[in-house]
């Protein structure tokens, strides 16, 4: 009954529709992947972001990476400002708004620094190397803020030497810098003295799940849909092809078979009985 499916029709349907299947399966395990790990981060920023502050090298060491587990924890340092050494990091919306960040090291008494992202300013149209930065206040300086971890595996995505970087790498900045660099660098929450307030203090990070568990299922039913369509479809085929086998005049050995036998058996004796009336008129 089934035998249609080694066609070549058949056979191109059945790899297509397992490899559909195939294709949602993998982007619902996909989804799922990206749920645990945005539950991971969120479990990291309510664990972490609203705790005291501690010294910075109690989290991360000059040349030590911070961890994981350590991320978005507060964090305090004095020191002074070098503006001789200030970058832009550019291509950083905030809340959907694009900006341009200032992130200048924070030279401790020890003659280690830590990058500071003091904040940002709202682009505006304006081009990132065209929009003013507000210096940073001079003399010593405690900044209170969030820690994080070093953005590396992309480089800087830009000059670091030049100013202008696109990711916080600490280590490829460090190249450029006179003096040791922290393992963390540091969202500025807080600033004694406050300094300028015309740079915007960044958001805490979000905590939303997202819709990555809702994708996920809805990619696991389009491969139910996709095996349950293609059950279906070959059924249906099955079926059709069993009726039409089943109609008369359709392979029927008591139909067809017969009314020729009949013909052939009678076609004879008719040319009997006119041979035998050629002979009378004769």
């Amino acid at each position: 009954m089934y035998r249609f499916l080694a066609s070549r029709r058949w056979l191109v349907r059945t790899i297509a529709g397992i490899l559909l299947v195939l294709v949602c399966v993998r982007l619902g395990i996909w989804q799922l992947d990206r749920n645990e790990q945005r539950t991971a981060h969120n479990d990291v920023v309510e664990a972490n972001v609203d705790d005291d502050a501690v010294p910075i090298d109690r989290l991360a060491a000059p040349g030590a990476a911070l961890a994981d587990d350590d991320q978005w924890r507060t964090v305090q340092v004095t020191g002074r400002y070098d503006t001789d050494n200030a970058l832009i990091l550019r291509l950083r919306p905030v809340n959907g708004v694009p900006g341009v960040h200032a992130l200048t090291p924070l030279v401790t008494d020890d003659g280690n620094a830590v990058l500071v992202d003091r904040g940002y300013v709202a682009s505006e149209g304006t081009r990132d190397d065209e929009v003013p930065i507000p210096p940073p206040p001079e003399g010593r300086v405690t900044v209170t803020g969030r820690a994080r971890t070093s953005e590396t595996g992309q480089g800087t995505g830009g000059d670091a030497a030049r100013g202008d970087i696109r990711y916080v790498d600490i280590a490829g900045i460090a190249e450029t810098m006179p003096y040791p660099l922290y393992g963390a660098w540091i969202e500025r929450t807080a600033q004694d003295p406050a300094g300028s307030g015309e740079l915007r203090t960044i958001p805490a990070p979000e905590t939303e799940s997202g819709p990555h568990l809702s994708y996920a299922v809805q990619w696991f039913l389009f491969a139910v849909v996709g095996v349950s369509g293609y059950v279906l479809l070959v059924r249906a085929e099955a079926r059709g092809r069993a009726e039409a086998a089943a109609e008369p005049g359709h392979g029927d050995s008591s139909g067809p078979g017969e009314d020729s036998g009949d013909h052939a058996a009678g076609e004879p004796a008719a040319r009997a009985h006119g041979g035998g009336r050629d002979q009378v008129d004769r």
